[in-house]
């Protein structure tokens, strides 16, 4: 696995074992990561167990409208629009052009196209230019909202994203405890910064009720936050 702390390959025997049994029915993101094991991109999507775990929490809270922060080759997209029915919509942003490019052509080989909006551009000014077109009454807010990006700039996100929440909308911020760094890493770096004040943001905020816990898989040891807009 790829934590500097934990060694034990056990955790990915584990996610295996969880995979097996439980995600064996669940081909088409089998099919995705297929697919993206020929292009030329890091493997830093979500685990399949964490991309089934927000295709449930979609499904639970009957979610129709998705944001979200960090595309990359459209995986985890994929397993949020798995859970959408035939009106739902998923609007996905990120900056860099080649794994859009891969994103755009995961989307029209299976079929989600028309589903997907892809924004390009750096994460900040495209969700400024939603939060706008949201005040000009030229879309909705969203139900669920995934955050998946530079991890410096957590805090900046989360204000854009309850401009574009009601109440009701979930929002899960990924990688959120970084093997352990949250803690013992000082405040030089950007990204540890970040979700330090990410976490104080969530905590000082009464319009927000959030939870988050570690993860523990080939990923390495790192971990989910979710949050329910009141």
């Amino acid at each position: 696995m790829r934590s500097k702390v934990f060694k034990s390959e056990l955790p990915d025997q584990v996610e295996d074992y969880i995979e097996e049994l439980l995600l064996s029915k669940d081909d088409i993101p089998a099919q995705v990561l297929a697919f993206h094991a020929e292009q030329t991109m890091p493997k830093i999507n979500v685990a399949p167990s964490q991309g089934k775990l927000l295709n449930l929490l979609l499904r639970m809270a009957g979610a129709k409208r998705v944001l979200e922060l960090g595309t990359l080759g459209g995986y985890s997209t994929i397993w949020m629009a798995l859970a959408l029915p035939a009106n739902g919509h998923v609007t996905t942003i990120d900056f860099d052009t080649n794994y859009l490019q891969i994103a755009r052509e995961t989307f029209a080989k299976f079929g989600f196209s028309e589903m997907i909006d892809v924004r390009h551009g750096i994460a900040a000014e495209v969700l400024q230019q939603l939060v706008t077109e949201q005040q000009e009454g030229q879309l909705d807010t969203y139900d669920f909202i995934f955050i998946d990006a530079d991890k410096e700039n957590n805090p900046l996100y989360l204000e854009y994203c309850l401009k574009l929440s009601h109440s009701g909308t979930i929002i899960v911020a990924d990688n959120v405890v970084r093997d352990g760094k949250l803690i013992t890493e000082g405040d030089k770096a950007p990204n540890i910064r970040g979700l330090r004040q990410y976490y104080q943001d969530l905590q000082s905020n009464p319009a927000l009720d959030s939870t988050a816990f570690q993860t523990l898989s080939a990923k390495g040891w790192d971990g989910l936050c979710i949050t329910l807009v009141k």
